[in-house]
């Protein structure tokens, strides 16, 4: 009977899992289907879900053709590659200085840093701009990827993952007479890869859809990320949406892509992130 009841949970916890993803899915494979549309078929009434012809690429070749969303594309890789990697690298040094090593007000530090997370990213936009405005970064790929580099997130993520490894790999690595730079890059880092893929794509996606600061940053239309180029696309008194949706699949693709052939590490590494030795 108890053997019964557990079959039963589990099978009503994976219908409730099943209902839930299917409603997650629906509105992105809605947008996917409706690239293919005419604009008629997006405002007809009623609502046509599925298009006249699935070979009708006209939406993707104005994207690529005329509104030229290729030069956008290498905007996004050019910012998104500038800030993962030494986003990675610097917020891991951080996380080990917080989880190895003892200096003053280190806690005090560390909890001062998790506050400003509560900060919301308006309230530093005039300062941030001010500052890239002083250093001469105005509409230039530095001024979006500078700023975007230091992550608490990031940090926390790291550092959680490095206090979970035994402190008797640094120990074997100080009597081998190594320091403190050899010990993270050569022996801790890579011990961390779960956790480093993981908040890797997190910095992946956020860099890729990030949209307020770009937009205060980059006037020049050729250095437009896609998340601009989109905004553009809705018009003041027209918006086409089958051009919308269709700018909405080329943008979103390639995050998709990467989640689905990394999320068993990205899983790991948020999981073994809490994990404290």
């Amino acid at each position: 009977m108890r053997k019964l009841n557990k079959t039963w949970g589990i099978s009503i916890g994976f219908f409730v899992l099943a209902v839930f993803a299917l409603i997650t899915l629906v509105p992105f494979f809605w947008i996917v289907v409706s690239s293919f549309k005419t604009y008629r078929e997006t405002v007809q009434i009623p609502v046509v879900f599925f298009p006249a012809s699935f070979t009708n690429l006209d939406n993707y070749k104005e994207l690529f053709g005329r509104l030229n969303f290729l030069s956008y594309y290498k905007n996004n890789i050019i910012n998104t590659i500038g800030i993962t990697f030494p986003q990675l690298f610097l917020s891991s040094l951080a996380a080990y200085a917080f989880a190895r090593i003892d200096f003053p007000f280190k806690n005090v530090i560390f909890v001062s840093l998790l506050l400003a997370l509560m900060i919301p990213i308006q309230m530093i936009l005039m300062p941030r701009y001010k500052l890239i405005l002083d250093l001469g970064l105005f509409d230039s790929y530095l001024g979006i990827i500078i700023p975007s580099i230091p992550s608490v997130t990031t940090t926390f993520y790291m550092r959680q993952q490095i206090m979970s490894l035994p402190r008797s790999l640094d120990e074997s690595a100080y009597l081998d007479g190594a320091g403190h730079f050899r010990i993270f890059w050569s022996i801790l880092l890579p011990l961390c890869h779960s956790a480093l893929l993981a908040t890797g794509i997190m910095c992946l996606v956020f860099s890729w859809n990030d949209f307020l600061w770009p937009l205060v940053v980059i006037n020049s239309t050729e250095k437009y990320t896609l998340s601009i180029a989109v905004a553009n696309l809705q018009g003041q008194h027209l918006t086409r949406d089958n051009l919308l949706l269709t700018a909405a699949v080329v943008v979103s693709l390639p995050m998709v892509a990467v989640f689905i052939i990394s999320q068993r590490y990205f899983i790991e590494g948020i999981a073994l992130s809490g994990i404290k030795e």
